[in-house]
C-alpha cells in the first residue's frame, strides 16, 4: 500500500485531528492548540488563511473558531471530504473551503492571496523544496506563516518506532491475518457440510490452533506494547468475527479479515511516513535560513511540548 492510499483511508474515518483515533474524536489539545489559537487571533479580522496538508481540517477549525470571520482554506493531497466524515466540528467546517488532491508542491492558487499560511505536521510530508517556495509565492505581504513539524528527536518519533515494530509482529511476526482467513475457511468447510471424516476435522483443528496460538501472542504483547490500542482493536475484530462466523457469508467474512489487514497495513505506511518526515534541531535551523532566502524576515523557532516531552518543532516568519 502506498503513502496516497495510506492517507485517504486514515482522513477517511471520524477523526478531526491526527491525534484523534475514536469515534468522533476531538481536536488538538492545549499542548498544541494553545499556539495555534494566540496565532489566528492575532490575524486582523477577515484575513484571508490557507492551511496546508490540512488533512480534516483540525487547524482551519480553530482559525474558523478564533471568531474574527477569518477566510479559511484547506489543501491537502488526500482525497479529503470532512464533512463526509468528521461528526465533530461540523459548523466550522462548513466554513471552510477544502481543496482535496491538492498537493503542497503545485498550489493551484493564485500569488500574494493568503494573509496567513499554516501547517501542523503536514508540510513535512512533501517535497519542502518545492512546497516552501509554493507557501511563499501564495502569501501576501505583510503576511505570516507558521509550520509545526514532526521532531525527529521527539517523543512521537520515538513513541511511532514501537509502533512500527508492533506491526511489523502483527503482520509478519505472527502472520495473524494468514492464520484467521485459513481458521476461518477450514472451520467453515466442516461446520456447512463441505468437508466431513476424521482428515477435515484434523485440518480444521490444526487452523484452529495456528490461529489461537497466534491471537495468544497479540495478547500477550499488548500490554508492554508502544501501540496497545492497535493490537486491540485487531485481536477484538478478530474475536468478533470468529463468534459471528455462522451468520455471515464466507467471502464476506474472509473479505473483513484482508480489509482488517489493509487497516493495519496502512497505519504502518503513515507511521513510516511520519518518520521519514521528522525534521531535527538542526534540520529546522537550515529551514529557517531557507524561509530567509525565499525572502522571509522574523524567522523565530519554538517547540511543542506536553510537559517535558519533545512534541513537535514550531517555525514562523512573515513576509515583508
Amino acid at each position: 500500500m502506498d503513502a496516497r492510499d495510506a492517507w485517504d483511508r486514515f482522513w477517511s474515518y471520524d477523526r478531526l485531528s491526527s491525534f484523534g483515533t475514536g469515534a468522533g474524536a476531538g481536536n488538538y489539545g492545549e499542548a498544541i492548540a494553545a499556539g495555534w489559537r494566540a496565532f489566528f487571533a492575532a490575524l486582523p479580522k477577515g484575513a484571508r488563511v490557507l492551511d496546508l496538508c490540512t488533512g480534516n481540517g483540525a487547524i482551519a477549525v480553530m482559525a474558523i473558531e478564533a471568531g474574527d470571520k477569518l477566510d479559511v482554506t484547506g489543501a491537502d493531497l488526500a482525497a479529503v471530504k470532512p464533512a463526509a466524515f468528521a461528526s465533530t466540528a461540523r459548523k466550522e467546517l462548513r466554513k471552510i473551503r477544502f481543496l482535496a488532491r491538492t498537493p503542497a508542491e503545485r498550489l493551484p492558487l493564485g500569488d500574494a492571496c493568503f494573509d496567513a499560511v499554516t501547517s501542523q505536521y503536514g508540510i513535512e510530508y512533501s517535497d519542502m523544496g518545492r512546497a516552501l517556495p509554493e507557501a511563499v509565492r501564495v502569501l501576501a505581504p505583510g503576511g505570516r506563516l507558521r509550520l509545526a513539524i514532526h521532531a525527529a528527536e521527539g517523543s512521537v518519533a520515538a513513541d511511532t518506532r514501537g509502533a512500527i515494530a508492533d506491526a511489523d509482529f502483527v503482520i509478519e511476526g505472527t502472520d495473524l491475518f494468514g492464520a484467521a482467513s485459513g481458521c476461518f475457511a477450514a472451520i467453515l468447510d466442516v461446520e456447512r457440510g463441505r468437508a466431513s471424516g476424521p482428515f477435515a476435522q484434523a485440518v480444521a483443528q490444526g487452523k484452529y490452533a495456528a490461529f489461537r496460538d497466534a491471537m495468544k501472542a497479540l495478547a500477550d504483547r499488548a500490554p508492554g506494547a508502544a501501540d496497545a490500542a492497535m493490537l486491540a482493536a485487531v485481536h477484538r475484530s478478530l474475536t468478533d468475527l470468529f463468534q459471528q462466523r455462522q451468520g455471515q457469508g464466507e467471502a464476506d467474512l474472509l473479505a473483513k479479515v484482508e480489509e482488517l489487514r489493509a487497516e493495519v497495513e496502512a497505519h504502518r505506511e503513515r507511521q513510516r511516513a511520519l518518520l521519514a518526515a521528522a525534521m531535527s534541531a538542526a534540520q529546522m535551523t537550515a529551514l529557517g535560513k531557507r524561509l530567509e532566502s525565499l525572502g522571509l524576515t522574523g524567522v523565530t523557532h519554538g517547540e511543542q511540548r506536553n510537559g517535558e516531552a519533545l512534541i513537535g518543532h514550531l517555525i514562523a516568519a512573515s513576509k515583508p
